[in-house]
């Protein structure tokens, strides 16, 4: 019962640094979306996607602003359809998966975050999972860091720790690399591949979800569902760029764009979680997970930093 109570008050102190961002536009979420949905698509169709999510990234979050509460936003609930070929929980209601997403620059390029999914420990840059969190390779391990192939295929086991839950689960989690240059699909001839006949724009995304729901160590906590997409854009002034007439969302005064340099990076959860003995909000869930999002960004960097 002491356990409890402590933890109790240490989420009522830390509730107000953790409250949910604001909600998405609809241009955002129905980017986000369509990129979840397209991932197993053409290449010129994920490329398409890929386009349309980073403008609205761009638009819709202050990508270099220092604190994530300000680079953050609450997209739309995902729906069955959207997960109908995902291995996940039988009898989860996928709109019980709360989402939020979390933008941000990184000074270092696509290549060195590349090299990263590649390997198999991957504490060092996720914080949350201090003790364990170990990746396996499906398939591609062995010619996606050259692009000798464009899909990576891998299991993830680990434990995550913090304020709310340990919990032991894994996940499997799917990259691609995509050319950002390739023409739009409506300028592809049917049966014909995409082709780019100029310079190529390389950029990767990943998709992770969770088969089943695990149980916490206490047996009081348990993440019942999960599902993520993340992308890894170069800020190489290509893509995104301000004109005279491009608008924030809310009429924000941000300008951030593809001309920063490094890569920008969003990477959007949707989970459910259960908690027993304690009462915690959908804010409070949804802003621990805005954080933990936050600091393996912050994680990442400053080991590439240290290479």
């Amino acid at each position: 019962m002491r356990a409890i109570t402590v933890l109790t008050c240490a989420l009522v102190v830390t509730s107000a640094c953790r409250k949910a961002p604001p909600a998405a536009d609809p241009e955002f979420s129905d980017a986000l979306t369509y990129l979840f949905t397209s991932f197993e698509s053409e290449p010129a169709n994920l490329a398409f996607a890929m386009r349309n999510l980073e403008k609205q990234v761009y638009l819709g979050m202050d990508v270099d602003a220092d604190k994530e509460q300000d680079r953050a936003l609450q997209p739309e609930f995902l729906k069955e359809k959207d997960v109908k070929n995902l291995e996940h929980p039988n009898g989860r209601d996928i709109a019980n998966a709360l989402p939020v997403a979390v933008a941000g620059a990184s000074i270092h390029n696509v290549d060195d975050h590349m090299a990263l999914q590649l390997e198999v420990d991957h504490r060092p840059w996720e914080p949350g999972s201090p003790n364990d969190y170990e990746r396996s390779f499906i398939e591609g391990d062995d010619c996606w860091g050259s692009r000798d192939c464009t899909e990576l295929r891998t299991d993830n086991h680990l434990t995550k720790e913090n304020l709310l839950m340990t919990v032991e689960y894994t996940f499997f989690k799917d990259f691609r690399w995509v050319d950002m240059n390739l023409p739009a699909p409506s300028d592809v001839p049917d049966g014909e591949e995409a082709v780019n006949d100029g310079k190529e724009r390389w950029a990767y995304v990943g998709r992770s979800w969770t088969p089943k729901s695990f149980e916490g160590d206490s047996g009081k906590a348990w993440i019942h569902q999960s599902f993520t997409i993340e992308i890894w854009i170069p800020r190489d002034g290509e893509g995104f760029v301000r004109k005279k007439g491009s608008k924030n969302v809310d009429d924000g005064e941000w300008e951030g764009d593809s001309t920063g340099g490094g890569v920008l990076r969003m990477l959007s959860l949707w989970t459910e979680s259960e908690f027993k003995g304690i009462n915690v909000s959908d804010d409070m869930v949804v802003g621990t997970v805005r954080k933990g999002i936050e600091d393996n960004f912050i994680a990442a960097d400053a080991y590439l930093s240290e290479l």
